[in-house]
């Protein structure tokens, strides 16, 4: 079966957005912990232990509600989503473009 250019692109853009949703809540904390914007946890002032990220995570929630594991999720997906799928196509076309031009065959169509 042969992925149209649209299909591949769709298929990129899907993907990356599944995946910035489930990892969106460890790259805020990751931010957070980068940029020191939060008071430590007192229990355990080593930054990046996992002490800390849930404690975070924690706070974000109560601070937030559970959405606010996802505030700034819009925002994150029009950056990296658009992104991910050019790529993913160009990458295709240009892996066809060298089979062709090399003369070979893909060892698997898409």
């Amino acid at each position: 079966m042969k992925l149209s250019s649209l299909d591949v692109f769709i298929i990129g853009a899907v993907a990356k957005a599944i995946a910035t949703t489930l990892t969106y809540p460890m790259q805020t904390v990751q931010s957070i912990l980068r940029f020191g914007r939060h008071r430590l946890n007192p229990e355990n002032r080593t930054l990046g232990s996992l002490r800390n990220i849930l404690y975070l995570l924690h706070q974000r929630v109560r601070r937030f509600g559970i959405l606010g594991l996802y505030k700034g999720l819009e925002a994150k997906l029009l950056q990296t989503v658009l992104t991910a799928a050019l790529m993913f196509l160009v990458y295709e076309k240009l892996t066809a473009a060298t089979f062709t031009v090399m003369g070979l065959k893909r060892a698997h169509t898409h």
